[in-house]
């Protein structure tokens, strides 16, 4: 029930901005910016999504063999196809990562370790981000800087990410943390700590597994800028590549707040108003928005193909 309450209040957050943007806008200019849009560089869109999608597997094939499990590309693609589709589609884009969660347990034959592994992706993907926006920020000039809560969410992200990366490489915080909070006491956080702290054990001794997979998430944060700057041109909006630098990872960062339905209405509305920031129309923003979005979820389906053939296949089987 309670579930079911909040999912209705993140929708209604969706609609409510999303109905309120396109009031305020010039829905004939939107319509005739998309339907304008160049085809080929929507192509080369397609195209960046596709090196994301195998990108984002190969890291997480690192950080398992890090572990000692092995895995072909093959079948993590398909699972991360899966939780794309899980992403897009279902309320929460945690949705995803208990799909590859669930799927390389079979591997590591622990969901806890499975758990670890996934967590640390989802850090270095979100670290890489923070290090585009902010490097966007420093190299931009003032004509980005003065980007809506830039300095704010900057600054207290890498509070945040100093943080972690204090308890990673400080052996002994993290149980401290547990003890302090009183978890300790409790046999099965006790025995799921010691899985985790085994996994990060792991990472602390390859140190240069870690940056290499470090390496990678801003080469796929740099790819999904790039997606959103093809975007752009296809749309024929003349947004510089250095602002876009800045604000896509911005954009991204907080849109993960969890107060809409998979960030829908505030990414428009961040959108909105960083493109009024760098002189451009709100029907721009929407249009680059509604199309960058709507184009990643269009691909996602791909998924929806491989989930129904695996549960077709996992219904075959005991028949056969």
């Amino acid at each position: 029930m309670k579930q079911g309450a909040v999912l209705a209040a993140k929708i209604g957050v969706s609609l409510a901005l999303l109905a309120y943007l396109l009031s305020t806008t010039d829905l004939q200019a939107l319509l005739r910016r998309v339907r304008g849009g160049d085809l080929l560089l929507l192509a080369a869109a397609v195209g960046l999504y596709v090196a994301m999608m195998a990108l984002s597997t190969w890291r997480w094939r690192l950080l398992l063999a890090a572990q000692g499990f092995p895995a072909s590309l093959r079948a993590l693609s398909a699972s991360y196809m899966v939780a794309t589709f899980f992403n897009n589609f279902f309320p929460s884009n945690i949705g995803g990562d208990v799909v590859r969660v669930r799927d390389s347990s079979k591997l590591t034959g622990s969901t806890t370790t499975s758990l670890a592994v996934v967590a640390i992706d989802r850090i270095l993907g979100l670290g890489a981000l923070y290090v585009l926006a902010f490097l966007g920020f420093v190299l931009g000039g003032p004509g980005v800087r003065h980007l809506a809560g830039a300095r704010v969410v900057l600054l207290g992200l890498g509070l945040c990410f100093t943080g972690l990366a204090y308890i990673f490489f400080r052996p002994g915080v993290a149980r401290r943390l547990m003890t302090l909070s009183g978890l300790a006491s409790r046999p099965w956080a006790r025995a799921k700590f010691q899985v985790v702290q085994e996994a990060v054990h792991v990472y602390r001794s390859q140190v240069e597994t870690v940056w290499t997979a470090f390496g990678a998430s801003l080469a796929l944060q740099t790819i999904v800028v790039l997606y959103y700057w093809s975007v752009a041109h296809a749309l024929r909006i003349p947004l510089p590549l250095g602002v876009c630098f800045l604000m896509v990872p911005l954009c991204t960062l907080v849109q993960t707040v969890p107060i809409s339905f998979n960030g829908w209405g505030i990414r428009e509305s961040m959108f909105a108003v960083y493109f009024g920031q760098v002189g451009l129309p709100r029907d721009n923003a929407l249009a680059f928005s509604l199309v960058g979005a709507g184009l990643i979820v269009l691909l996602s389906l791909s998924g929806a193909v491989v989930w129904t053939s695996r549960r077709s296949a996992a219904e075959a089987t005991p028949a056969a």
